[in-house]
């Protein structure tokens, strides 16, 4: 009797040992119990980051163009490239009207130059100004009968509109004859649109040669 009353106290101790082995010190030492299984994740909520507007950048303004002084030769291309059937006179005049209050700048120069003596269509030139104008006083006849000269001043971005025709008839011719000023006056066009590519569509009869000249401000000119 003795034997098993030992017997039992020594199941006991064992006993109490496991349960301080296994639940007790691992509860006290902030560890998990083998049976308990892998810890659920803990969320975390990320701290709040202040967000901020993009600011906008103030846009530099786009300053004139400078031009070195230079006439640069406009030449002529194949009528087909702009698909102008040969000898077509249009009838459209769409230039834009001069702005309320336009001043006349007190000195031209010479941008770009046109000559010849033919019906013609030429390569396209961009005018990078504000403000030009076409003179077309040099032009020179073979008789006074029959002479006709035609330009046409196209917006090369759209083919449509005609910003500009010039038609001179021998009425004009005769009235230039009589009185020489007629043509530094009159035969003359200021164009108030600009930063633009054009190209001209020519057509003469009678002309001995034309002598054309696209002109900006001199302030356009850079030092």
């Amino acid at each position: 009797m003795v034997e098993k009353q030992d017997f039992m106290y020594v199941v006991l101790a064992v006993a109490i040992v496991l349960v301080i082995a296994l639940v007790i010190k691992p509860v006290a030492t902030g560890e998990v119990p083998p049976w308990a299984g892998e810890p659920e994740p803990t969320t975390v909520t990320p701290a709040w980051t202040p967000t901020f507007a993009p600011t906008t950048a103030i846009p530099t303004p786009t300053p004139v163009p400078t031009w070195d002084g230079k006439p640069q030769p406009i030449g002529f291309v194949d009528p087909g490239t702009y698909r102008v059937p040969a000898g077509a006179t249009p009838h459209q005049n769409l230039t834009s009207p001069p702005p309320v209050n336009a001043s006349t700048p007190a000195r031209w120069v010479t941008y770009a130059t046109i000559e010849g003596q033919w019906s013609g269509t030429t390569g396209i030139v961009r005018v990078p100004f504000p403000l030009w104008r076409l003179d077309y006083s040099d032009i020179t006849t073979s008789n006074d009968e029959i002479p006709f000269f035609n330009c046409q001043i196209v917006d090369a971005q759209d083919p449509n509109r005609f910003v500009k025709i010039v038609t001179l008839r021998l009425s004009e011719f005769l009235s230039a004859k009589e009185n020489p000023d007629l043509k530094k006056q009159q035969w003359v066009h200021t164009f108030y649109e600009g930063n633009h590519d054009y190209y001209f569509v020519i057509n003469t009869r009678c002309i001995d040669g034309y002598h054309l000249k696209l002109q900006v401000p001199e302030t356009y000119v850079s030092d």
